[in-house]
């Protein structure tokens, strides 16, 4: 498997990584076209994807959200291919984004049904905690309300300063409008 860092739409992978974007996301939890091209320019901003053998297997978009004492990152969207799901990838990936990366923080919808118990466990299983804190979405999209997510982290919880700094460093990396 080969990571791909996706710097403009004229990477190769673009359409196809765009394609699995907007498949496994709700509208609500996506960017615009064109507020995507926009991000590609933040030096803090990686689009990427893993692909083998010319087949895309999964994307990893993710920031490095700079706070007073820490930089987190920000595990932003993650998704394998749905031909390929159930083969492990969504668990290699994570591991080599995990050994790649430092204080990892990502959001989950709130746990209401079978799938989105599944996707805690899935991230229980890499060490990453639930952060009990009240956590509101920056909103990917200028008609967006803010929603109501969970943060989990890597290996401890945030202490409540951390999570403060954490988040207001997100809202001014994050929010474009």
């Amino acid at each position: 498997m080969e990571l791909v860092f996706i710097e403009s739409k004229d990477n190769k992978y673009f359409d196809k990584a765009w394609k699995l974007y907007l498949d496994s996301f709700p509208e609500v939890e996506r960017r615009t076209l064109e507020e995507q091209e926009e991000i590609l320019t933040d030096k803090n901003f990686k689009m990427t994807c893993y692909v083998e053998d010319e087949v895309l297997i999964s994307i990893v978009f993710f920031w490095k959200i700079n706070t007073k004492n820490k930089i987190y990152t920000f595990l932003e969207h993650f998704a394998v291919n749905s031909e390929l799901r159930g083969q492990s990838y969504g668990s290699k990936i994570l591991e080599k984004f995990i050994s790649d990366n430092k204080n990892i923080v990502l959001e989950i919808e709130p746990i209401v049904d079978e799938i989105t118990q599944k996707r805690l466990n899935f991230y229980k299983r890499f060490d990453f905690v639930v952060n009990s804190y009240e956590h509101l979405q920056i909103p990917f999209r200028k008609d967006a309300q803010e929603l109501k997510l969970v943060l989990m982290s890597q290996e401890k919880t945030l202490s409540e300063q951390e999570y403060k700094d954490l988040y207001e460093s997100m809202k001014k990396s994050l929010k474009r409008f």
